[in-house]
């Protein structure tokens, strides 16, 4: 065993049991049945038990962290999937415009999440704590978007949010 792993007891089975079970009916009440996979469940449980060997046995921040990291994840595969039509096709006398520059929109993958998660929870700290449904959804969007722009500081991917949060 290492030496940031800690041992995993009965008691601390049945305590992730629940903070799995807690985040999973989440999970499922928001994204729908669809997102009922055998994927997201080992993603989750997965998120938990490494969440659990550093040292967090705190049931609800296990269950809360885990929403977190699949809520990010489905927001990813959803924006990655959604066509981006920001502007109208230019008129049919007109050349069309240059594509972005490479290196102002990057492809999301599993190094992004960390900090991801991280963005979000750091807006949710920030928010009361009864916020409107739609409210988490556009966060995830704005922090995934800045970070498909190359910025990996959740810090940074927070503040971007909010601020974009209080411009909509």
């Amino acid at each position: 065993m290492s030496s940031d792993s800690i041992e995993i007891t009965d008691e601390t089975k049945l305590m992730m049991a629940r903070a799995f079970d807690s985040a999973w009916e989440r999970f499922i009440a928001h994204e729908g049945a669809g997102a009922d996979t055998g994927d997201n469940r080992k993603r989750l449980a997965l998120h938990i038990v490494d969440a659990a060997r550093r040292g967090d046995l705190d049931e609800k921040r296990l269950a809360d962290g885990g929403l977190i990291h699949l809520s990010v994840l489905a927001a990813a595969a959803r924006l990655g999937a959604t066509p981006h039509h920001d502007t109208p096709a230019p008129p049919a006398d007109e050349p069309a415009p240059a594509a972005p520059a490479a290196a102002t929109v990057r492809a999301l993958g599993p190094d992004n999440v960390p900090a991801v998660s991280e963005a979000l929870e750091l807006c949710l700290a920030e928010l009361p704590l009864r916020i409107p449904s739609d409210v988490v959804p556009f966060l995830t969007k704005a922090i995934l978007e800045e970070t498909s722009r190359g910025e990996q500081d959740p810090a940074r991917l927070s503040q971007a949010a909010l601020a974009a949060l209080k411009s909509r």
